[in-house]
C-alpha cells in the first residue's frame, strides 16, 4: 500500500492568507461605519444632518466678589468686616461662579448678601445655549411659583399689570421655610407670611406692587421673590430672592435680613430695592 505524504506549506503562503485575513475583517468594518451603525448614540438620536449650533453670546463670566460696588455693599450689609466676599466653591469657574457677605449692625440685625452667575450651556446639538438657559429661568419661576403671563392676560394687560399680578399660591410654608429657585431659603422655625401678600409688621396689607413678580426692566427675563418669616424663638426673617437671565447667563441674587426679636421686621421696600440695584450692576459686569 502506497502512503500519501503531505508536503509541508511555504512560509510565504502562510503569511499571505493571514494578510487576505485583515483585510477582509478590514473591510468589514469600513462598511459597518459608512452604514451609520457605528455612529455616536447623541449624534443619531438627532439625525445624521444635525450639526452643533454656535455657541452661547458669553462664554466667560465676570469676577463675582469684584462685580458689587463697595458703596453699594456698605448700605446693604452695614458694618461687615471684610468687604472682599467669601467666593464659593466651584469645580468649574468658566460654568458657575458666586460670592457672599454678612454682617451683624450694632442693633442687632444681621444682613447677609448672596450672588451666583451661571452660564448655561446646552449639550444637545439641537438646543441653543440660549434656550437651555431660558428653560432653566423659567423652571426656576415656576419653583417659586411666580406668576407667569398668560396669552389671554397679555393681550388685555400692560406689561406692568402683568408683571404685578399676584400668585395665587403662597410660597411661604406653615414652619417657616420657603422654597424657590435658590433653595433653603427662609428656614428659621416658626410661622412666614404668604409671599402673594406682603404684609407691614404690624399685620396690615403693604403695597401689592412688592408682591412676588416677573420684573420687565432687567435682562431678557426676571422674577424677584419676597418671603417673611416670623419665627417664635428668633426675630423676623426676610428673604428677597430676584433671578434675571440675560442671553445663555442666568444670575441669582438673595438678599436677607434677620432681625432683633421683638422688633419690627425688615422692609420689603429696601430688600427689594437693594437687590435689584445689585441685580443692576450684576448685568452690566455680565454684558462687559
Amino acid at each position: 500500500m502506497r502512503s500519501t505524504r503531505r508536503l509541508p506549506v511555504p512560509a510565504s503562503a502562510a503569511v499571505g492568507v493571514v494578510a487576505l485575513a485583515f483585510a477582509a475583517l478590514a473591510a468589514c468594518t469600513a462598511g459597518s461605519a459608512a452604514d451609520g451603525s457605528a455612529s455616536d448614540s447623541k449624534s443619531s438620536s438627532v439625525g445624521s444632518s444635525a450639526s452643533p449650533l454656535p455657541p452661547g453670546k458669553y462664554q466667560t463670566l465676570p469676577q463675582p466678589c469684584t462685580s458689587v460696588d463697595p458703596d453699594t455693599l456698605k448700605k446693604l450689609v452695614p458694618n461687615a468686616a471684610d468687604y472682599s466676599g467669601t467666593e464659593s466653591l466651584t469645580y468649574d469657574t468658566d460654568r458657575l461662579v458666586g460670592c457672599s457677605w454678612g454682617s451683624t449692625a450694632t442693633d442687632g440685625t444681621t444682613s447677609s448678601l448672596s450672588v451666583d452667575l451661571e452660564r448655561v450651556v446646552s449639550y444637545d446639538p439641537a438646543v441653543s445655549d440660549e434656550v437651555q438657559a431660558e428653560t432653566d429661568f423659567e423652571q426656576k419661576a415656576a419653583a417659586a411659583q411666580i406668576p407667569l403671563p398668560t396669552p389671554s392676560s397679555s393681550d388685555s394687560a400692560t406689561p406692568s399689570q402683568t408683571a404685578t399680578t399676584p400668585s395665587s399660591t403662597p410660597t411661604g410654608t406653615s414652619t417657616g421655610t420657603s422654597t424657590d429657585a435658590s433653595g433653603g431659603l427662609g428656614t428659621d422655625s416658626g410661622t412666614s407670611t404668604p409671599a402673594t401678600t406682603p404684609t407691614s409688621s404690624t399685620g396690615t396689607t403693604a403695597n401689592p406692587d412688592l408682591a412676588p413678580r416677573l420684573l420687565t426692566n432687567l435682562g431678557d427675563a426676571a422674577y424677584i421673590n419676597d418671603v417673611l418669616a416670623i419665627p417664635a424663638t428668633t426675630g423676623p426673617h426676610r428673604t428677597v430672592t430676584l433671578v434675571f437671565r440675560t442671553a445663555n447667563v442666568v444670575v441669582s441674587i438673595t438678599y436677607s435680613q434677620v432681625s432683633p426679636a421683638d422688633s419690627e421686621a425688615p422692609r420689603s421696600v429696601d430688600l427689594q430695592e437693594g437687590a435689584q440695584q445689585v441685580a443692576g450692576q450684576l448685568e452690566k459686569k455680565v454684558e462687559g
